[in-house]
Formats: C-alpha cells, sequence, structure tokens
C-alpha cells in the first residue's frame, strides 16, 4: 500500500520555532510522505526526517495541503493587507488542514472578514492558545475547530541534550523593523547582561531564533556591543539545528521575547521570564497560569527582571499538557482519513 503524500507548508525563515513545530508533526507521522516546494528555503533539520523530501508544486499538485504555522493569519501593515486582499479576490489555495495557529486581534471588520473568510477554507484548525479558539468559534464556521498547547510541548525528548546544572543567563532577542541599534529594548537588555554578569560572574547567552529575514542576529550584536562586559557575551544563532537546544542546556534561566523561547525553557524545566511583544505570549502564560506575569517590550520592568534573575525558582508544566500537545499527530491523522 502506497504511503498518503501531503503537501507541508508554513513559515520557511530560518525560525526556530516555525522549523521544529514542521519537524515535530513531521516525525510523529512517520507513514506519511510530506512534500515541501522546491522555492521554500528549508531548514536542514527539517530535511533531517526521511519523510521529507522538495519538489515542484504546481497547479496541477493534487496533494492536501497542510499549513503548520504559529502567527500565519495576521495583518499588522499595509502590505499584509494588500497580500490578503490580493490572495481573496485570486482565490488562492490557503490550505485544507491547519495546525499550531493562534489569531492576533484584527483592527476593523475588513481585515477581521479576511483572515475569516481564508480559514473557513480549511476542513481542520488546531489553535494553540485558548483565546483563539474562542475567536474562531465565533468568526469561523466550516471547519473543524480545536485548541491544543503549543506543538512545541510534544517535542520527543529524545532530541535534548542532557541537562546540568547551568550557569549560564539566556536572552532570547527579537529583531523589530524600525529598532535602533541602541533603541530602550536593546539597552535594558544589555543592563540586564551586565547586571548578571556582575552579580554572578557567569557568561550571557544572546540567542536569535530567526537567522532570516527577521534577523536576530542583529539585535544579539547590538545588545552585546551595548554591554560592559561583552567579553562574557556569546552569541548563539539557529542555523542547522541543535545550536539552541545547546545554549538551553547551557543556562540557569531564561528570558524570552521570541515567543518559541517560553515553550522551550518550560519543557526543559528552565525558569523564565517572558518579553511580550504578541498577545501569544501572554495568552501561553494565561493557559498556563505560569505565576511571572513579564512585561511589554516596550516597558521594560529592569527591577522586576533583576529580582526574577537572582530569585530561586522552578517550575515544570503539568504531564497533562505535554501528553495533549502530542494528540496534534492524531486529530490530523483522523481528519486526513475523512478528508
Amino acid at each position: 500500500m502506497s504511503k498518503v503524500t501531503v503537501w507541508l507548508s508554513g513559515y520557511f525563515d530560518n525560525n526556530f520555532g516555525d522549523d521544529y513545530m514542521m519537524k515535530t508533526i513531521v516525525c510523529a507521522l512517520p507513514e506519511i510522505d510530506f512534500v515541501v516546494d522546491e522555492t521554500e528555503k528549508i531548514n536542514p533539520t527539517l530535511l533531517e526526517e526521511k519523510n521529507v523530501r522538495t519538489e515542484k508544486i504546481t497547479k496541477k499538485s493534487q496533494y492536501p495541503k497542510l499549513v503548520v504555522t504559529g502567527c500565519g493569519f495576521m495583518i499588522n501593515s499595509k502590505e499584509a493587507l494588500y497580500t490578503e486582499l490580493v490572495s481573496l479576490l485570486k482565490r488562492k489555495r490557503a490550505g485544507d488542514y491547519c495546525l499550531g495557529c493562534n489569531i492576533e486581534p484584527l483592527d476593523g471588520c475588513i481585515r477581521t472578514h479576511l483572515i475569516a473568510n481564508k480559514l473557513n477554507k480549511f476542513r481542520l484548525i488546531v489553535c494553540r492558545d485558548k483565546k483563539s479558539l474562542v475567536w474562531l468559534e465565533k468568526h469561523v464556521n466550516k471547519p473543524q475547530k480545536e485548541y491544543l498547547p503549543d506543538i512545541l510541548f510534544g517535542m520527543p525528548d529524545s532530541w535534548f541534550p542532557m541537562t546540568g546544572c547551568g550557569k549560564s543567563l539566556g536572552i532570547s532577542l527579537m529583531h523589530r523593523k524600525g529598532d535602533a541599534a541602541d533603541c530602550a529594548y536593546y539597552k535594558s537588555m544589555a543592563h540586564i547582561a551586565d547586571f548578571w554578569v556582575e552579580k554572578t560572574g557567569d557568561d550571557v547567552l544572546l540567542m536569535a531564533f530567526d537567522s532570516g529575514l527577521e534577523d536576530d542576529v542583529y539585535s544579539c550584536d547590538c545588545v552585546r556591543n551595548l554591554m560592559k562586559c561583552r567579553e562574557k557575551a556569546k552569541i548563539v544563532i539557529h542555523k542547522n539545528g541543535g545550536e539552541i537546544f545547546k545554549a538551553y542546556s547551557e543556562c540557569a534561566k531564561i528570558i524570552g521575547a521570541r515567543f518559541h523561547s517560553a515553550p522551550l525553557a518550560f519543557k526543559m524545566g528552565l525558569p523564565f521570564y517572558p518579553i511580550v511583544y504578541r498577545e501569544k505570549m501572554k495568552n501561553l502564560i494565561d493557559d498556563l497560569a505560569y505565576p511571572v506575569c513579564g512585561c511589554r517590550i516596550d516597558e521594560i520592568h529592569i527591577k522586576d527582571i533583576e529580582n526574577f534573575v537572582m530569585s530561586e525558582m522552578s517550575y515544570k508544566p503539568d504531564e497533562k499538557i505535554i501528553s495533549a500537545s502530542q494528540e496534534y499527530a492524531k486529530i490530523f491523522r483522523e481528519a486526513l482519513d475523512k478528508g
């Protein structure tokens, strides 16, 4: 009996979170062949899976389309609004199944209608926070709708290095368009990094979760250049897979702006301080009832973070969260069989 072939789509930009969301799903479904359009810039870690290949996707390709994405359905600029309008007019194929998404707040009825119309073309949508499920139930009628914790909670334990008593402070940084090299966000992170070095004598690992177009490497460079103790700072870049895992295993605590810096910290049992850039981080913290609410990226609470990095804390998510996250593959497989 031949394998089922599925067109795998998502966000290909050397982004740790998106790369490992796709890898986790693919790994959990070895009985399915996944095809990625050859024009995509695929991270090597995804191609390590034997059931992934690339080929030219055309209009004649009849594969069911699986979209594995996080913030794949938001309109946060005029350019994004234009893209969605063109997609609507050209009746572009959005996908058949969607795993791992969240819905960011949409400004106005036009944006809401565009995203709702797009999502109504799917057969199945599994979102990663409860607020997104509420939005879907209100605005989207046709697909089967489910909520599960983020896909990365379901990563196999075999992917994680042996964790010891890490001593470094990990900081996941985010590059936003328009941020100057000495913006308040970077200055605050540099201050915290220096504070850690001066208080503990240990290293700081500045992590670039996205080394593609979003260019978190730029942010890491900016923060290190602003530090007084820059010789104690190392930059870790997501490239071929494994770099971020290894860095986390060397850390005692994590401060994170990138969304997936949080599930990874929780999975590895590391105390985490959230820097909230988009609502998805806040929604994750709320869903987990995590005791550290963090602060907004434009309102950094330096004293609060100093207290956090110097305090004793331990946190592990409920095992029910881990087991629930592992249901993505099962729900998709059942929907695919029905389809």
